[in-house]
């Protein structure tokens, strides 16, 4: 389920007032912004099974999260990742401590707090998980509460498949989206420092599935690179080769394969564009990513049932 919060769908002659309202039966939060005619928000907030993401930019402000709000929260953990901006906070039994890009903030919701929000526009992050699920692996020691810590590998980790989630949970059929929810589950006990046990079934779940996205996004960036292999794409990710190909093979398929098949895919989109009808098949192979013309030509047939010709022949018809 999506939720969006956003200050300009209100009548702007009470916009700062009905935002406020709707933010703290929402959030849980009282919003002052530091200037109510220029302030802007805007929060889109995804709800699964035990576990809520969101997404928020807004100008400067202060939130405060008072005893009352805080007893309906519910006893989670909110884990804040500035992506632009930041912000100084408080939460009771804390210090004042300052997060930014680059940081993480770990929030007990149960406590009362307030946060202060400067400069011309704050972006963050929001994670929040029952502290019950982490708590189990021994992965949320309490001198972690209420403190900022660097965003190391893991978190980073954490946050790319998060924002990854946030974006296609539209277009996620329910059971797969519950599926992802669990992985967000194990990134996050492998971020905060889980017990032996729990990491290694998160590194079977949640570490895993996140790997594999950064390797293919990677794989994505560098397609036609001649230097592309297990081994390079290895190296830059500080795994070994064996451990890329135990990626792919969980899904059924090779590194091999899933290159050849995704330069196959770019050679179709160019033999079917127009723009491109003067460049002969083997400069579009080359171009590709492929080295050996006969090879491209058998496998070019072999997954679509047609000859790179006979493509570039019907897109011509098509047009």
């Amino acid at each position: 389920m999506f939720v969006a919060l956003k200050s300009e769908d209100f009548d702007p002659e009470r916009r700062v007032d009905a935002f406020q309202s709707a933010a703290e039966n929402i959030c849980k939060l009282q919003i002052t912004p530091a200037e109510d005619r220029e302030y802007r928000s805007q929060t889109m907030i995804a709800v699964l099974p035990d576990l809520v993401l969101a997404d928020t930019s807004h100008t400067a402000c202060t939130t405060l999260r008072t005893s009352e709000l805080a007893a309906e929260t519910g006893d989670n953990l909110l884990i804040h990742i500035p992506l632009a901006g930041g912000f100084e906070i408080c939460q009771r039994g804390g210090d004042t401590v300052a997060c930014g890009p680059g940081e993480v903030y770990l929030d007990p919701t149960e406590v009362p707090g307030i946060a202060t929000f400067a400069g011309a526009r704050a972006n963050v992050l929001y994670i929040s998980i029952p502290r019950a699920l982490v708590a189990m692996a021994g992965a949320v020691p309490d001198t972690g509460l209420r403190n900022v810590t660097a965003l190391t590998p893991q978190w980073r980790l954490l946050l790319g498949y998060v924002r990854c989630l946030h974006a296609e949970l539209p277009h996620l059929p329910p059971e797969q989206a519950t599926h992802c929810a669990a992985h967000v589950h194990d990134l996050a006990v492998m971020a905060l420092g889980a017990s032996r046990d729990a990491a290694e079934v998160a590194a079977g779940r949640g570490v895993r599935a996140a790997r594999l996205r950064a390797v293919k996004d990677d794989i994505e960036r560098n397609l036609v690179a001649s230097s592309l292999s297990a081994e390079w794409i290895a190296a830059r990710h500080g795994i070994s080769p064996r451990y890329i190909r135990a990626l792919f093979a969980g899904e059924g398929t090779s590194f091999g394969d899933y290159v050849a098949n995704r330069r196959l895919l770019m050679a179709r989109r160019m033999l079917s564009d127009p723009s491109q009808a003067a460049r002969s098949i083997s400069d579009i192979a080359l171009s590709a990513g492929f080295g050996d013309l006969s090879w491209f030509n058998a496998r070019f047939r072999r997954a679509f049932a047609m000859t790179p010709s006979e493509v570039r022949a019907q897109a011509r018809k098509n047009l």
